[in-house]
């Protein structure tokens, strides 16, 4: 392993040195999942269904033609089809992903497509959706800052110019949020699909990348004391930073932590990247600016997606009976029960709104039933409640109750906006 590597590992995760011990709250609202797997795989694909049928046959989008929205969805009909060991959706996906590549060559201004492609080429071993993930990936490296980037302060898809770092550290692996050449916002949205890649084909290319990403967002983005990430931010020449930038993100957290998943995953855990994404989880997961002390993900916004696809890719990862993985899943279950309980009408309705407390969804809504979509697939894979005797314990666990941000709750239109897909990258 390459010594800056090893270096980055630890620099990410030097934070914390002792494992955190995770226990789920006894407030928390109705963690255990009680359907058969046979039921959740029936609900999901119901709902499934009828996202799919929201969408124009002729060009792969929703009705409301918000470019990068639609990958969420490809990417869980994918997942959908992984877990239910079947390829049911593999051809249509094919033909969806050459509609929209037909619009907007190279998927500029969506890299959805991008994390979708790769968890299909995952899923199906298709070399076509590996050819669609690296086609995005090239088109968002683009706004990526380079180490030689960060040295001259410029790069040819931005009209301006930026320090070389910030706070002592390098903006190197920082992504900008947009396309527009004149818009210096740097968000949290990075790690994945880099990492992704890196699984798939083992490219030191994309192994370095990621830790770039991973590295930025460590070093600009993530708050040492709750790990908790910040949404975005502009640096101006002198690194001074918007106050109004200053919201902690429920998105960006949660994409962090999945990128981590992967990357820890593809380069073996230690000790301290373990509690580094213990100690993230705990604080994500409690965070009382987007859920209350019941548990539930309680914002009118996407974040839940991208919260529980980042604790389900952990799950999936790490089949090992622990505190980590029971944790997950009544994490997980909590929000399942949430999503059938209160965001649908009726047990018949296939339809889901926001937010997961309620009033139900009563008409389609691509980012309502996108985000009810990944807490249906994601309780697909978890085990059936065993035992008492089997629940690994610790005589140290002691009960998160929720804890607080000191940021400001993020506005609902920005959030939204970013689920939407408006120009956000994920590298």
């Amino acid at each position: 392993m390459p010594p800056v590597f090893i270096w980055t590992l630890f620099a990410l995760s030097s934070y914390s040195v002792v494992a955190q011990d995770l226990k789920s709250s006894t407030a928390w609202r109705s963690p255990n999942i009680t359907l058969s797997k046979e039921d959740r795989i029936n609900i999901a694909g119901a709902a499934l269904e009828t996202a799919i049928n929201n969408l124009n046959q002729s060009n792969g989008q929703f009705i409301d033609d918000i470019y990068d929205g639609v990958g969420s969805l490809y990417a869980q009909m994918a997942e959908f089809d992984g877990l239910t060991n079947q390829t049911k959706y593999k051809d249509m996906l094919k033909q969806y992903f050459a509609l929209v590549e037909s619009t907007k060559p190279g998927f500029l201004d969506g890299l959805s497509y991008g994390y979708a492609a790769a968890r299909a080429y995952n899923i199906y071993q298709d070399p076509d959706f590996l050819s669609r993930a690296v086609t995005s990936w090239d088109s968002a490296r683009r706004y990526t800052i380079s180490d030689e980037q960060a040295a001259s302060g410029t790069m040819d898809t931005k009209q301006f110019t930026f320090p070389s770092s910030c706070k002592g550290a390098t903006l190197t692996g920082g992504t900008y949020y947009d396309t527009d050449p004149n818009n210096t916002n740097i968000a949290s949205t990075s790690t994945g699909l880099s990492a992704l890649l890196a699984e798939a084909t083992s490219s030191k290319t994309y192994i370095d990348a990621a830790v770039e990403s991973a590295y930025f967002i460590q070093s600009h983005l993530l708050n040492t004391s709750n790990h908790v990430v910040l949404g975005s931010i502009e640096p101006s020449p002198n690194c001074a930073v918007d106050g109004s930038t200053l919201v902690y993100d429920s998105i960006g957290s949660g994409l962090f932590i999945e990128g981590m998943v992967v990357l820890a995953d593809i380069t073996a855990y230690n000790a301290s990247t373990n509690a580094l994404l213990r100690s993230t989880i705990a604080d994500v997961t409690t965070d009382s600016l987007w859920q209350g002390v019941n548990g539930v993900y309680d914002n009118n916004d996407g974040g839940g997606h991208y919260i529980v696809r980042a604790l389900a890719s952990l799950y999936e990862r790490n089949t090992t009976s622990s505190d980590l993985r029971e944790y997950i899943k009544e994490y997980i279950g909590v929000q399942y029960n949430s999503v059938i309980e209160l965001a649908r009408s009726s047990n018949e309705s296939t339809i889901y709104g926001l937010p997961w407390t309620g009033p139900p969804g009563t008409s389609f809504d691509d980012v309502a039933q996108i985000t009810a979509l990944t807490a249906l697939i994601s309780a697909i894979q978890l085990a059936d409640n065993p035992t008492s005797s089997d629940i690994p314990t610790s005589s140290a666990s002691a009960s998160l109750s929720p804890q607080s941000s000191t940021g400001s709750r993020a506005p609902f239109s920005c959030a939204n906006d970013i689920v939407r897909g408006t120009k956000a990258l994920w590298l």
